[in-house]
């Protein structure tokens, strides 16, 4: 009885039906009548973005992906987030429906990074690879200019109390 269950169960792996494809599970935007234009490419745009994190996660740079809030971005830095560091966010506009590729200095006191706006570009690329290699040449860029780094002050000493 036993190995009767075993050979349906192994039949079952083998049809078709059984067989559950990613492209159609995972990487899916899901689109009904209602669904605007809008969405349909923020969906778009973070499967996409998410493409680039991977990609670039491979080839070891460190990324932080910010999907919770508009804009859609991703941050990727060549060390682990150091202070006064240059960084590139790569962004999705939805006005202009284009990515934006952005250099600047990351400051590990208030998670934020700063940047000229007149640094942005337009990115011309639609796909991932394209975005990635994009990327890849902006970072290869900045790995020669040095970091903006603020030394910090150091504390005076107090005295605590009679001697």
């Amino acid at each position: 009885m036993i190995y009767t269950y075993m050979q349906d169960f192994i039949g079952w792996l083998n049809s078709k039906s059984a067989r559950l494809d990613e492209a159609e599970t995972r990487y899916s935007v899901e689109v009904n009548f209602r669904t605007t234009t809008d969405e349909a490419l923020k969906q778009v745009a973070k499967i996409t973005l998410g493409y680039v994190s991977a990609a670039l996660k491979k080839e070891n740079f460190h990324v932080k992906q910010v999907f919770e809030e508009e804009p859609l971005r991703i941050l990727v830095s060549s060390r682990n987030w150091d202070d006064g560091e240059w960084v590139t966010v790569v962004s999705w506009n939805p006005d202009k429906q284009c990515y934006i590729v952005t250099p600047g200095f990351f400051n590990k006191d208030r998670k934020t990074v700063t940047f000229k706006q007149e640094h942005s570009k337009n990115c011309d690329a639609k796909s991932a690879a394209e975005i990635t290699r994009v990327v890849k040449n902006a970072m290869h860029h900045l790995k020669s200019k040095p970091d903006r780094h603020v030394e910090k002050l150091k504390k005076v000493p107090m005295k605590r109390g009679p001697k």
